[in-house]
């Protein structure tokens, strides 16, 4: 994809995040009228992840501006569009997807409270700190106000884990008095 002899990739990549949120918006639910039902004013269901695509549209367009100024630039001859290096991806990013994916998919077992406070001081460790304060502290208070935010205020029915998990989560939201 060249136009005299500069390079229309780098804006590339901004583009398919704008449409792939834009598809996936359309799919966050398969059924709209109950999780309207559901809804509390402005606040349901589904409103946490639309407004997720949101933003990563907004982020994205900013991205492709950015991008097509820097093809725009190289094309009149200034400076040239930064070109990705070659180095080896870190170990940490490979670490990172791996850590995200087990979080997906410990959700239904585990339930949203318990995969979080695991989850959270994961990544911290994996992004360099270690405070033996803040890690908790960060992985306590976040789930806690991730809760809140989406039990109580988004009415999100999150995964509650299985079998005795399943039983402490439910005593966890009646102690915060979520429900």
């Amino acid at each position: 994809m060249k136009y005299s002899g500069v390079s229309w990739w780098p804006v590339a990549p901004p583009l398919v995040f704008i449409a792939t949120s834009a598809v996936l918006t359309r799919f966050i639910t398969d059924r709209p009228q109950e999780a309207a039902a559901m809804a509390r004013g402005i606040a349901g269901p589904t409103t946490w992840p639309t407004f997720m695509l949101y933003g990563v549209m907004i982020f994205a367009f900013a991205w492709a501006i950015e991008r097509l100024a820097q093809v725009l630039r190289q094309r009149e001859g200034g400076a040239a569009v930064p070109q990705a290096n070659n180095r080896p991806v870190s170990i940490h990013i490979w670490l990172g997807i791996v850590l995200v994916l087990a979080y997906g998919f410990s959700l239904p077992l585990l339930g949203f409270t318990f995969a979080t406070v695991i989850y959270i001081p994961l990544w911290l460790w994996l992004g360099g700190i270690r405070s033996p304060i803040s890690v908790p502290l960060t992985a306590v208070l976040g789930t806690v106000a991730l809760l809140y935010l989406f039990v109580k205020l988004a009415l999100m029915p999150l995964d509650r884990g299985v079998g005795v998990i399943g039983e402490y989560t439910i005593a966890l939201y009646r102690l915060l008095q979520i429900f």
